[in-house]
């Protein structure tokens, strides 16, 4: 397996599995889907704001995840270079060691949130 598809495949778990999951579940917050105690009172606020409010929630929802995923690539490559004690692997292979830069794998028309993700969020 080359080092695109290797960094393809773990680009595609982290869209699915961290940003449209989050997404997702954000979006049923907003329509009062969840019926955990615990969430109730957080849909019951949401509700009550304009649609304007909602979407520029969404935005944000979005941009933390987004972030979040940047920030935890960089730790990876980081981690690399010093401990080298947390790895991951696609197919035997230390996922860092696939990419020049694996954050950069993110972003640009052919970046992960282009060919992975369902939401494509404009900030």
């Amino acid at each position: 397996m080359t080092s695109d598809v290797k960094l393809d495949k773990f680009g595609q778990f982290l869209m699915s599995n961290l940003r449209d999951a989050s997404i997702d579940f954000f979006d049923k917050l907003m329509i009062g889907y969840w019926k955990a105690n615990v969430l109730q009172d957080i849909q019951n606020e949401i509700k009550q704001l304009t649609a304007d409010q909602k979407n520029l929630l969404r935005k944000c929802v979005a941009a933390t995840m987004d972030t979040a995923i940047h920030d935890f690539l960089i730790a990876l490559e980081e981690n690399n270079v010093t401990t080298k004690d947390i790895q991951i692997k696609i197919d035997g292979e230390d996922i860092v060691l696939e990419s020049k830069s694996l954050h950069k794998e993110l972003n640009g028309k052919d970046g992960w949130f282009a060919k992975f993700s369902r939401y494509k969020i404009d900030f």
